[in-house]
């Protein structure tokens, strides 16, 4: 099985978006959106988003999101490869809305149920359940109580292989003070795993890397120290965006297993957004009975990272 992962694109400042092309010349079997498919704070509008009127911002994020989708390279590859998608802060509301406590405050009640309404009719878009409404009046749109978008957990089969488990976890709606998941989504996760049969490979899909990053971070949470506790029984892979980059770190856990993070990030998108280094990243993990082995591209090419594989009996990396 053959799962490629990248995160972080923007059909205005990127309207052409090759990395779609090289992703599907490889045939992977799964796609995995890490955050920020679209840019609500782009420089391109007079008012912040935080300023509009809730129709107002329903109306330009909604365009955001069909601008993506009807990028052609990137409707491509939707259409040939099944995909699911998490939000982080961009396609939530703007950048470290966190900082602000946004999800806590009445004022922007109205972004955030039409931000939760878009983003889960894109991604039932992806996963091919319905498409996007070509109608901004379309009543899928106007739940008063739209949930948030989440956790879900995706059974991915392998051949000859036991199958993987992809955990869609939503790093945005529950994120307060040091809680990054929120007890719920955390319960939901550890039983989900718990459930499954020992061994399973279990990749956890997450808008934030997990540490030795600054910035945004699962170091910044208590929910780090969760997670290394799964790590130690369950077999944990992440495969994480934000930063703009390709990278990869190995987190300890109290009984000497690891945490793996892949990340991958700018897939469309300059290094500062709108300003700087153009990217074009990606990675792609290979998954049979025995290994995971993980890459990263750039531009079509090797990136400066080597490729990891990891067996997956030992859970230890390969020399």
């Amino acid at each position: 099985m053959k799962i490629a992962f990248t995160s972080c694109f923007s059909a205005t400042v990127f309207p052409q978006q090759p990395v779609w092309n090289k992703i599907l010349a490889l045939k992977p079997d799964v796609l995995v959106l890490t955050g920020d498919s679209i840019y609500i704070d782009e420089l391109t509008h007079p008012t912040h988003p935080k300023a509009m009127a809730d129709f107002e911002f329903f109306q330009f994020v909604a365009a955001k999101y069909r601008r993506q989708l009807a990028q052609p390279d990137f409707a491509a590859l939707i259409a040939a490869v099944p995909t699911y998608a998490i939000w982080d802060d961009h396609d939530f509301l703007w950048n470290e809305s966190y900082e602000e406590k946004a999800i806590q405050k009445k004022v922007y009640a109205g972004l955030i149920r039409a931000s939760r309404a878009l983003f889960n009719a894109y991604c039932a878009h992806l996963e091919g359940r319905q498409r996007f409404p070509d109608d901004d009046s379309d009543e899928r749109l106007w739940n008063a109580n739209e949930p948030a978008p989440g956790y879900r957990q995706v059974i991915l089969d392998v051949p000859s292989g036991a199958p993987v488990h992809l955990h869609l976890t939503d790093g945005r709606s529950w994120r307060v003070n040091r809680t990054l998941l929120g007890t719920v989504q955390r319960t939901e996760i550890e039983a989900a795993m718990d459930a499954a049969p020992v061994g399973t490979l279990h990749l956890v899909a997450s808008g934030s890397v997990v540490e030795a990053h600054k910035g945004d971070q699962w170091g910044n949470f208590e929910d780090l120290a969760w997670l290394r506790e799964l790590g130690n029984k369950h077999c944990i892979a992440c495969v994480s965006g934000d930063i703009h980059a390709n990278d990869f770190h190995r987190i300890p856990t109290e009984n000497g297993r690891m945490v793996y993070d892949f990340t991958s990030s700018g897939a469309a998108i300059r290094r500062a957004i709108w300003a700087g280094t153009n990217c074009e990243n990606f990675g792609l993990m290979e998954i049979d009975a025995a290994t995971l082995r993980g890459q990263w591209i750039r531009f079509g090419q090797p990136g400066a990272l080597a490729p990891v594989t990891i067996d997956r009996r030992s859970w230890q990396m390969q020399a």
